[in-house]
């Protein structure tokens, strides 16, 4: 069973996330990403035991790339540096899991407020992972020939070349 704060922020924000739906162990919407169809988890943080507050946290888990070694983990703590209120780390199981743990003063009942930073949470993670992820993959040969195939297929179009045919027509 959902706990109340969970249920106001279901309602809050099912508008902006797809299918939202409450699980035993929290939220769950499902987002269709150049990185791949990823789980958002949106959950009561665990280890806050604070009666005057709680803590939400805002998660997808997906799998390491195919061939992460060393120097993926330097890129994991590197991009940890470059985004304030979203981490990416491994998990105990062996995957990524990136995340933001946002405070709340009232665990009774989700506001407006913690609702805005909570979507806003989820669009930073799924930026980090199709933009940051995913391109630093690309560049090192990262991911099953499936992966780079979607990953290819799914490349935003580049503003650079529109302007550059552009300026052809012009001469």
């Amino acid at each position: 069973m959902s706990s109340p704060l969970l249920e106001s922020l279901r309602q809050l924000v099912e508008e902006d996330l797809d299918g939202v739906t409450s699980t035993p162990d929290g939220l769950r919407a499902v987002a269709d990403t150049r990185y791949g169809e990823v789980t958002v988890r949106i959950d009561l943080d665990e280890d806050e035991q604070d009666e005057d507050g709680g803590a939400v946290r805002v998660s997808v888990r997906v799998p390491p790339p195919a061939g992460a070694g060393q120097e993926f983990l330097l890129f994991c703590l590197a991009t940890n540096t470059q985004f304030w209120g979203v981490k990416i780390g491994l998990e105990d199981d062996g995957m990524l899991s990136v995340h933001a743990d946002l405070d709340c003063e009232d665990p009774s009942q989700a506001d407006e407020l913690l609702a805005s930073d909570v979507l806003d949470r989820v669009e930073t993670i799924l930026q980090l992972l199709d933009e940051d992820l995913v391109d630093y993959a690309l560049a090192h040969g990262l991911g099953t020939p499936a992966q780079r195939a979607r990953w290819e297929r799914r490349r935003p179009e580049s503003l650079g070349e529109d302007e550059a045919d552009d300026d052809d027509d012009e001469v």
